[in-house]
């Protein structure tokens, strides 16, 4: 793609899409699109349009949309890092995408088959979003931030999102004192 044939776009207003996998998604506001860039979900790479049709450019070439420092973590990303465990049960053959993925946010110690400690400067979100993108229907993981308590999934569920929601945050159950 070059960028004779795709110029720049200007993004103060209208609709816009985003497409995953060939597929899009849409119309969003640009306020809610500039929101997925911080949160990670939309990156410089992720292709999108102002017309439902197409006309697909990438994310950075839309002026204004992402910043200089896009670069660096999104939202509550710590300044002296994070560790994260990232559990994932992957049936398709996404595997190295995913692995690929995961060694690039930061250093990873497996701790058993599917789950691994990673350091990182990333949120739990921005995680969440990068490995998504690695992975096919029916695979699934969990990325837990020991370091700023904050836990994000991908693909388990509409019911197991209410089920984690009444527990993470939950009050704590009476225990008996022994």
């Amino acid at each position: 793609m070059s960028d004779a044939a795709h110029p720049p776009k200007t993004a103060a207003t209208g609709q816009w899409w985003v497409e995953v996998r060939g597929k899009a998604y849409g119309p969003y506001a640009y306020a809610q699109l500039t929101q997925y860039v911080a949160e990670g979900r939309v990156r410089p790479t992720t292709r999108v349009s102002d017309r439902p049709d197409g006309a697909w450019v990438e994310a950075r070439k839309v002026i204004g949309l992402i910043s200089p420092d896009a670069s660096r973590p999104a939202n509550d990303a710590a300044p002296g890092g994070a560790n994260v465990f990232v559990h994932a049960e992957i049936r398709s053959g996404a595997w190295n995408g995913f692995m690929s993925a995961l060694e690039s946010m930061g250093a990873i110690c497996e701790l058993s088959t599917g789950l691994w400690l990673l350091r990182t400067r990333y949120s739990a979100g921005v995680i969440r979003n990068t490995l998504s993108q690695t992975l096919e229907q029916g695979d699934r993981f969990v990325v837990v931030d020991a370091t700023r308590d904050r836990f994000a999934w991908f693909n388990l569920g509409p019911e197991v999102d209410v089920r984690v929601a009444k527990v993470w945050n939950g009050p704590l159950r009476a225990e008996a004192i022994v």
